[in-house]
């Protein structure tokens, strides 16, 4: 467990380090990890009667199995084992956090470092508790952009707070956009209609801090671009399912759109495709649907034969043959051998996180007196670093550094910091330095892009027996203008396969 030492008095008089006024020096504390009994313990936050819970244990579950059956964490030559305790935070339905606070406040003696993380109410409330005991909190979950903006405004309370999943709602917005720009291509070509012809759009987002206060409007003001007429924007409950009812009863009856963009998160995401489904299905209308929906990552909603159910497209993750990395086709087996068959949700890569901290504490950890030890400025220093970046199982993992200039008051990057982490003179891009303040490229924030993070675009077809979720984006459409300062996006990955518009789709159009 964790321990606070003191650094000796005699270094700080040397650094002249005393209260003006006062014959007492200041006393620092370096805080210093202790895995007693060779056990390293993660805590698990989540709420573990929702699926956001559920899979970010599975995650380092299956993560815990590989470590430990492959000779553990060595820590100066040490094999230590990594052991989970469940934090049950209550956040799906308790969005106050006060309940995650109280789970957090009774465990945090017990953790050596906590994953986790879903909802932004209640993360940006209890995760306080790990910060005033200086535990490391990696956030596997909460996409919201302010709560990594704590690290640039207040450095000395959140320094020990870093995000493993997803990447920011700033740049989930232009995946989505990414998304719907590679779709609208490909349906354009289906309906024999110009490559520049007009499509209609509606948007059904949940009323929430992650979806509502940046996504929708940057997804908003992009479509234009893509040569899509937003008709309208509905912004729905998270709790209740009449809203979402309501919103596609209203679509249904006074918009007939290409595309229909949900951003879900919670559990309304399973009316929403249901409800769709079912206006499909008596060909009122037939959209493509294209956008964020978790619990359209599972298979659970996709059991019956296709038709009115249409072959959504969401932002995902993982999807079968689809290989990012080295290491994805070992995860996806792993996984869903553990799971039964399930294919893993976002958080489960708590499963990534496990491995990033094994390759830092066997980096900067030491014994002492026959105890596995780690400073917690070593380890912050080495997740701060982009050279220490690992390949995990959706690409690089790489975190953006902290500000190194201002602009106007504004904190941002330096092109030597920026440098370090893209190789933006290969892809032919014009450098400009105000394209790399804060926000987006907030400090310990995950950085997007190809060859770092980028997410699929999955789509669910159905193979003549059963549902199966597929890669469909990134897809080369060789097109100049899908190069900016994160890369080109003209790639895709091994095994990414063809986007399928339903025949329903196209017979209504």
């Amino acid at each position: 467990m964790k321990k606070i030492l003191f650094l000796i008095i005699g270094t700080l008089l040397v650094l002249g380090l005393v209260l003006p006024g006062c014959g007492e020096p200041v006393e620092p504390e370096e805080v210093i990890y202790t895995f007693e009994d060779t056990e390293i313990v993660i805590g698990i936050a989540g709420e573990f009667d929702h699926v956001t819970g559920i899979f970010q244990n599975l995650g380092a579950t299956v993560a815990k199995g590989v470590i430990n059956g492959g000779g553990g964490v060595v820590i100066g030559g040490v094999a230590h084992n990594i052991t989970l305790q469940l934090i049950d935070t209550n956040e799906a339905t308790d969005e106050t956090g006060e309940s995650g606070a109280l789970a957090m406040a009774a465990a945090i003696d017990d953790v050596d470092f906590v994953m986790g993380g879903f909802r932004t109410e209640a993360v940006e409330y209890y995760r306080d508790v790990a910060m005033d005991a200086e535990v490391i909190f990696f956030n596997c979950g909460a996409a919201t952009e302010l709560l990594q903006h704590s690290v640039v405004t207040d450095y000395d309370t959140y320094k020990y707070w870093f995000k493993t999943t997803p990447y920011n709602e700033y740049f989930l917005a232009l995946n989505v956009l990414r998304n719907i720009n590679a779709v609208a291509i490909q349906l354009r070509e289906a309906l024999n209609m110009t490559a520049v012809a007009q499509l209609d759009a509606c948007i059904v987002a949940e009323d929430l801090k992650w979806s509502r206060d940046e996504q929708v409007p940057i997804i908003e003001d992009g479509l234009a671009a893509l040569n899509i007429t937003l008709k309208e924007t509905y912004l729905v409950s998270s709790l209740d399912s009449a809203s979402t009812i309501g919103a596609l009863a209203d679509i249904a009856g006074s918009y007939n759109p290409h595309i229909i963009i949900p951003i879900y998160s919670g559990a309304m995401g399973v009316y929403f495709a249901g409800t769709l489904a079912t206006y499909a299905g008596l060909d009122v209308i037939c959209p493509m649907s294209v956008g964020i929906n978790v619990y359209a990552q599972l298979k659970a909603p996709w059991t019956s034969a296709p038709g009115a159910q249409g072959y959504h497209v969401i932002l995902d993750t993982w999807a079968s043959g689809v290989a990012q990395t080295s290491k994805t086709a070992a995860f996806l087996s792993a996984f869903m051998t553990y799971s039964g068959g399930e294919y893993p949700l976002y958080t489960a890569a708590t499963y990534d996180a496990c491995f990033l901290l094994q390759a830092c504490l066997e980096d900067v950890g030491y014994v002492e007196g026959g105890v596995g030890k780690a400073k917690a400025e070593d380890i912050i220093e080495w997740l701060e670093d982009p050279a220490n970046a690992i390949v995990a199982t959706t690409g690089t993992n790489c975190l953006f550094q902290q500000p190194g200039r201002e602009v106007s008051g504004v904190p941002g990057l330096t092109e030597a910091q920026v440098r370090e982490i893209y190789p933006i003179d290969t892809y032919g891009y014009v450098y400009d330095l105000n394209d790399w303040l804060m926000p987006p490229n907030t400090t310990h924030d995950l950085c997007p892009g190809p060859g770092r993070a980028t997410g699929i675009g999955a789509q669910w077809q159905y193979t003549g027996s059963a549902w199966e979720k597929v890669g469909v984006w990134p897809v080369d459409l060789d097109d100049p203008s899908l190069i900016d300062q994160y890369g080109d996006w003209n790639f895709e990955f091994t095994g990414t396969v063809a986007l399928q518009i339903p025949a329903s789709t196209i017979n209504h159009f």
